[in-house]
Order: C-alpha cells, then structure tokens, then sequence
C-alpha cells in the first residue's frame, strides 16, 4: 500500500483526529485521567485499588509473575507482599471478588525471563475465584502484548507496564538503587515506563474489551459488569484531566475468521500526518519501516515540524541489539537521511552516577504539538502495527486548553525527568525557545542527561540476514514459506520422518503416563517438588548453558 494511500493528508486540520473505525475503537467519556510515570507510582496505585475491589478485577498482560512486590518498602496493609498471595488473599478476604488474570501463553525464547510454572502458582493452588489462564490463541509469531486492568469496572489501568519482574523503578533512576532487586535478590538497571488511569464510561469500555480477551483465550463467561460501579480512583493520584474522550485504539492480527484490526497503525500515521510543530516520541523500538517512511516525508518539508525521538541506547542482550538494534539503525538512518532542514534528533537518557550506564526505555508514548497523544503497549515496530495483540489509549485537545496544557504537561514532566530538572523549568525554557530541539541542547549536560543516539554503534552487526520479514513482520508469518526462504530443500525432513517422529513422541508419553500410573514413580514426582527443583535450577549461574545445550541437541536430532 502506498504511502499517500495511508496518510490522510486531505483531512482538514480542523476536523477531529480521533475517528472510530478509522484509528479508534471507541471514544468514552472519562471523569478522571491521570499518568502514571514510572512503576513505583503505578504499582503504588494498583494494589491501593486492588485491595478495594469487590466485584471483579481483570488482568491481561504480556507477562504476570507471582512474585512480583509491588511496594519494596512494605504496603503496611497487612496483606502478603508477593502479588500472587497478595491477590489469592483479597478473593479469600472478599467473598463477592472475582480475579481473571490472562498472560500471554509465550514463546521459549523467554523461558530465561519468565516464571517457572505460572499456571500451577496462580491458578491450581489459589481459590477458585481466582482465575489465571495462558492465551494462545493467536497467530504463528505472533504475541499478545497488551497491558489491560480493569477492576470492578470502574478504573482501569493502560500503558506499557506488565506486573512482573525488573519492572519497578522510582522517577529518580538513580544508579544504585537498593530497592531495584529481581526475585532472585539480584540487582537491576534503572527502568522507565509509562501508565494511564482511567475510570467512568472508559473504563466501563475497556472491561468489555478484556472480557472479549477471556472469551477468545477460551474460557468460561466471566461475571457481568457492575451495573453501577463504585469510586475506586487510586487514593493519592491526582488527576491530569477531567471529563475528557479518552479514545481506544486497538492492533489486532487476523486470526480464525476474524479480520484484522489496524487502528494503532492508523492513528500514528494520522497524527504524524497533521503535526505542524512537535513530534516527540519515547519508546522501547522504533523499527517500523512505515512509520520511518512518514517521518521522513515530514523532514522533506521545508516548513515541517521538529521530530525527538527517546529509546535507550542498547538493546536487551546481544540478540536483540543483532537484530531488532540493526533494524534500528536502519530505520534511525531513514530518518536522518531526509532530514535536509535539521529537525530531527534522538537521545536516550543516562542517569546520574553510572559509569556507561542507561536507562532501559520501555515506554510508549507519542505527543503531536500540544494537540494529541497516546499511551499504551504499542511500540514503534512492525510487530505492534499489525501481528500482535496491543491497546493504547489517546486523547486530543480539540481546542481545549486544559486539555492542551495536559498533553504538553506530560511530553514536558517527560522530558524534565530524563534531564534532572522540573517540568516547569523545561517548560519556561520551550517558551523562551520555542524549538524543542533547542531546548534540550540547551539544558543537557547535568549529571542525569540526554546523550544524542547515534548508528554506528550497529553498523557491523548490519548483514543482509537481518530480515525485518522474519525478525520483526507485521503480519501473520506462513510456517511453510519461511521454511521455504530459509530452509535449502535438502535440509528439509520428508513427511515421512516427520510422522515418525510424531509417533515417536506419542509412544514416550504413553510410557511415561504407564510409569506414572503403575510404580511409585507419582509418589517422589509430584509437582510441588517440580516447582522446587524449577526454582533452584532457575536460580543457578549455569542455567543458561543448561537450556542452551537441551536446545542444540533437540535441534541436532
């Protein structure tokens, strides 16, 4: 499809940006809306709301992990500390709650990151009101990214954090903070994430959307909304907006007749299309081709706006900076190659005191002038254009100063926290400039900082076998091509062996399920003690080493 085709740029600028079943789901009223910075804030908010729900409370994450504490310090509300025995205890203490907690059913890729066994510590040994399931129920490559809670329908919470491990972090990053410790007591790097709330007909709408979630997962129906929901908005969170459409935007890959829904894709591409000042985005990726593409088309203009782009500076291991870092660069080089009039810019941000330290962006967010933005899961790659499960929430000003002021208020606080300085001292400094760009050269420099992000970091790593087709498509990928792109046919197994193989596979769980059934072998393996062994095996140095071998001799036979 081509580019003009995607971008409307023959919609008057005085028309609304937001348009259901063009780039949005839904547009509902919220009486309260408020962001959430970084996941000491939010994890605070969420289980003050959580340990006041009485009807239900839906989680539909990437990633859930039982041991996640969401106060370091200590809640002090006499409840457990770990979220999965501080939820297993709120449906035992409340006997109206209901708890529907729904992960991504993952690839192995992550079985390093993720907990042993979620299944069996969130669903087989808490109450029966408390509900977890692991969803598959999407494409090949695909994932089901989204970040939803809705608790009694009345809050709901959206943005780019999962309730998991190596997530918590204050607004102050600092270098060697105690508190930033994984479940295994090991330390982390600093993390910045950014999380909405919402409450009112918003989140009465987005409890639909994961109610719908449940049901795909292939669940049971799940317990009706309140028909008149109670004030939960977490105490202590003052709000950003009032009485405001808050739009919800969708990506959803086609799957099982289902047809393909491509509101995230739309929307970017309409707000970079009607930006006349100021694009800022901050975000974990920035890999889509098509997004690059209409940057790039603004940069032509002689008079286009000034686009800041915040990632951090490395990716998640060598595998992913050899990939997902090299489609980048090239993306990043895209953009650079057209700016002919020198605005654009992209930074990530260095805290205060580590030596060659960063801080780890996963945020997703992008602000338009001081007229729109959006918060949510989608990052700006392919992935979340098209193939995977994502939900953002966006909100324009429509000529509303208040909500103006809201939405420069959040690029600013943004920006102000990754500088070490006070939003109003930024905002004072965009006034005096009125160039974005020149304002953070201006007050970069301080302990905490925006250090420019350059390419050539990745320039080696660049080799023609970095396909974004296959490290990063945006849409459904067919098992069989790519066994065709990839795969010499000599190399392929004939049907045949493959059948054997089956059978094979077949004949050794029926051996075991005999074992099982007929000698005191269920006696000594039983899951508990799986559980165990999984823990201290996940704990060891050399685990690693230990799956990596498991896969080469599995891959070899």
């Amino acid at each position: 499809m081509a580019m003009d085709e995607l971008i409307a740029t023959d919609r008057p600028a005085t028309a609304p940006l937001l348009v259901p079943s063009r780039n949005c789901w839904r547009l509902e009223r919220a009486a309260r809306l408020s962001f959430l910075i970084d996941g000491d804030a939010y994890y605070r908010a969420l289980r003050d709301v959580f340990a006041r729900a009485r009807h239900s409370i839906f989680i539909v994450a990437w990633d859930i992990d039982s041991r996640t504490v969401l106060v370091p310090d200590g809640a002090g509300d006499g409840l457990p500390e770990q979220l999965g025995d501080f939820l297993d205890a709120l449906v035992r203490r409340q006997k109206s709650l209901r708890i529907y907690a729904l992960g991504w059913d993952f690839a192995m890729l992550y079985a390093f990151e993720r907990e042993w066994l979620p299944v069996y510590k969130l669903d087989w040994r808490t109450h029966r009101r408390f509900s977890f399931r692991l969803d598959a129920t999407h494409p090949v490559y695909a994932s089901h990214h989204q970040k939803v809670i809705v608790v009694d329908d009345a809050v709901a919470f959206v943005g780019g954090l999962d309730i998991t491990q190596r997530r918590w972090d204050t607004s102050e990053h600092l270098a060697d903070e105690p508190r930033r410790r994984d479940p295994a007591g090991a330390p982390y790097g600093p993390f910045h994430d950014v999380q909405a709330v919402v409450d009112a007909n918003a989140a009465r709408a987005l409890g639909e959307l994961v109610r719908e979630r449940w049901l795909r997962s292939g669940a049971s129906k799940p317990r009706a909304p309140l028909a008149t929901p109670p004030d939960l908005w977490p105490r202590g969170v003052e709000t950003d907006l009032d009485d405001v459409d808050v739009a919800i935007v969708r990506t959803e890959p086609p799957f099982e007749g289902r047809r393909a829904v491509h509101e995230v894709r739309e929307l970017h591409l309409d707000a970079i299309a009607r930006a006349r000042r100021f694009i800022f985005m901050e975000n974990q990726y920035f890999t889509s081709g098509l997004i690059a593409d209409a940057l790039a088309a603004r940069l032509r203009e002689p008079d286009g706006p000034e686009i800041v782009l915040l990632t951090h500076r490395d990716q998640c291991g060598w595998l992913e900076e050899s990939t997902m870092g090299v489609l980048r660069a090239r993306a990043q080089r895209r953009v650079t190659d057209a700016d002919a009039h020198g605005r654009f810019r992209a930074y990530f941000p260095e805290p205060a005191g580590a030596k060659d330290g960063c801080i780890n962006i996963h945020s997703k967010v992008l602000v338009v002038d001081d007229e729109f933005l959006t918060v949510g899961s989608a990052n700006l790659n392919n992935r979340s254009m098209g193939l995977d499960t994502e939900c953002n929430i966006a909100v324009e000003a429509r000529g509303e100063p208040c909500q103006a002021k809201a939405i420069a208020g959040l690029r600013n606080r943004l920006l102000a926290e990754h500088l070490g300085l006070d939003p109003a001292a930024f905002a004072q400094k965009l006034a005096g400039t009125g160039s974005l760009i020149a304002t953070i050269e201006a007050l970069r420099g301080n302990p905490r900082t925006l250090t420019p992000l350059g390419t050539d970091v990745v320039s080696e790593l660049d080799t023609p076998l970095v396909d974004a087709a296959l490290m990063d498509p945006e849409a459904p990928v067919d098992p069989d091509k790519l066994l065709d792109d990839f795969v010499p046919p000599e190399s392929r197994r004939p049907a045949r062996s493959r059948l054997v193989g089956i059978a094979a596979f077949i004949f050794v769980l029926a051996a075991l399920a005999a074992a099982w059934r007929f000698s005191p072998l269920h006696q000594w393996l039983n899951l508990e003690s799986l559980v165990d062994v999984g823990d201290r095996i996940e704990e060891m140095p050399f685990t690693p080493l230990i799956v990596l071998g498991a896969y080469v001799l599995a891959r070899s036979a």
